[in-house]
């Protein structure tokens, strides 16, 4: 992975560069309720996100996985402290944290481990994203490295493009 290859230095950069531009970006000031996923090591880092969100009066809610067919739910969280430790090691939230209907968010933000100009990602292969992006109108953004960034993927026909593709240098407008 490129991202384990930079240094930890150098990782921050990116991710505090990729901060200052999703920040900016006027979907995310506008955005009420923001669907946003807990990093891992070989993603954006997403905290400094979050709590700008709780900070500027957001409804932040995170992904949990469910045992249904590969599905994702998207649970309010008033805090960091509102996750634990889940499945693949990757944090979520507690299982009594409230649902919030896919309809009611504004923009979701989501990891990939690399993007293309026309909007595709290329996440895990586990599909959840997309499944989750087919039942919203919300806005989506992938972070992504500018590195990590291509001018195109392999798409099939059940992958859901994002709208946007934030990296540390620019901010995207998929067409």
């Amino acid at each position: 992975m490129r991202r384990r290859s930079r240094s930890q230095e150098e990782r921050r950069r990116i991710d505090g560069d990729i901060f200052r531009q999703i920040t900016s970006l006027e979907a995310y000031r506008q955005a009420r309720t923001v669907f946003l996923y807990c990093s891992t090591d070989e993603e954006i880092d997403t905290r400094q996100l979050m709590e700008d969100a709780f900070c500027t009066g957001k409804q932040v809610c995170v992904p949990l996985c469910t045992d249904r067919n590969g599905e994702m739910e998207a649970r309010k969280i008033r805090s960091a402290i509102d996750l634990i430790p889940g499945r693949y090691g990757i944090a979520e939230p507690l299982p009594d944290t409230p649902m919030v209907p896919p309809e009611e968010i504004d923009l979701c933000i989501v990891p990939c481990l690399s993007a293309d100009l026309n909007g595709y990602r290329l996440g895990y292969g586990g599909g959840y994203y997309d499944r989750f992006l087919s039942q919203t109108p919300a806005k989506s953004a992938a972070l992504c490295a500018e590195c990590c960034l291509v001018p195109s993927l392999p798409a099939e026909p059940h992958d859901r493009p994002c709208n946007i593709i934030v990296t540390e240098r620019r901010i995207h407008i998929a067409t």
